[in-house]
């Protein structure tokens, strides 16, 4: 047997050792067939099992099937989404229009995270953060990095608890260190409402459609009334949306009981179409301008769109965000 043989052989096994090595790793179930649940099943605990058997560290299996059940969504349309238990406490917070922090409204920028706004009556107003502090830590934890979704993590908690931030302040030539008890912090629909000039009133619905919009919107029609309003702005700009029944709500302030403000119909042909109507007796009948814009999405555009559609008032701005498939 001469050597280039015996290398030539040598060669061919170990090609034939790596190869069959690879097919032995491939996923044992084929892709022929019907594919069903129980299959797709079988095909994710395989592929779960292989994960935990050759990835290099230790596999958080939480964290895998939270991004699995996410891509899932993602496949359908852009406005199906995945909430973990604490994304889904926050949404409820969110639209119960009350969560327990400190009470201020954030802004990030490029060198950090900055209060934005003090709501009146919050922890933070008590203790005396304002508007421009920068945040540097929480809990003793650098915060000079943190995006405004992780600050607000940190500083959001149970009632009653407390929670220790130090703040930059312009004209401070140190640092300030704040120790904070969490309480009740409202968040509103509506911003702020006031008289632009004359007779015209303004309300700044941009803060979302929560359970308490309808309530937000009466008290705000009724001061302004009271101060002479008879001409009403309607500011969506940036109202990224919210609660379906709490926009048809909205549209009952303006536009007489009984008109359809939305449709819904389920896939199935059995399904029937449910027509959500205006449900107030008592409208107002004065001037209405709504301002939209590229953030405005979703309940806005539902709002928007039936003002318009039943000729109740002008619709002014740039394109709204186009929430549809």
């Amino acid at each position: 047997m001469s050597k280039k043989f015996l290398l030539i052989a040598i060669f061919l096994v170990l090609i034939g050792a790596v190869v069959g090595g690879l097919f032995g790793k491939f996923p044992r179930s084929g892709a022929t067939g019907e594919i069903t649940k129980e299959k797709i099943s079988e095909d994710y605990k395989e592929a779960l099992d292989t994960i935990d058997a050759n990835y290099v560290r230790a596999v958080e299996h939480e964290k895998i099937s939270e991004s699995s059940i996410q891509a899932m969504l993602w496949t359908l349309d852009p406005h199906s989404s995945f909430f973990t238990r604490e994304e889904f406490r926050k949404l409820y917070e969110d639209q119960s229009s009350r969560f327990f922090g400190i009470g201020v409204s954030i802004l990030q920028h490029r060198d950090g995270v900055y209060i934005q706004s003090v709501i009146p009556g919050t922890p933070a107003e008590k203790v005396g953060l304002k508007y421009g502090d920068r945040f540097v830590e929480v809990e003793g934890k650098d915060a000079k990095e943190w995006t405004s979704a992780e600050l607000s993590k940190n500083v959001r908690g149970e009632r009653g608890t407390k929670v220790n931030v130090k703040i930059e302040r312009v004209g401070s030539e140190k640092p300030l260190d704040f120790e904070i008890t969490r309480d009740g912090v409202p968040l509103p629909s509506i911003r702020n409402y006031f008289m632009l000039k004359d007779d015209i009133g303004y309300i700044g619905l941009t803060g979302g459609f929560q359970e308490t919009t309808s309530e937000e919107l009466d008290q705000a029609l009724t001061d302004l009334k009271k101060r002479g309003m008879k001409q009403v702005v309607l500011d969506l700009r940036g109202n990224p949306g919210g609660l379906l029944p709490q926009a048809v709500e909205v549209v009952s302030r303006f536009v007489p009981r009984g008109q359809v403000v939305v449709s819904v119909k389920g896939r199935s042909r059995y399904a029937k179409t449910e027509e959500l109507r205006t449900i107030s007796n008592k409208t107002e009948e004065m001037p209405l301008v709504v301002l939209i814009n590229g953030g405005s999405a979703s309940a806005s555009e539902i709002v928007a769109g039936a003002v318009q559609d039943y000729g109740r008032g002008v619709i002014v701005g740039s394109d709204s965000f186009g929430k549809g498939l």
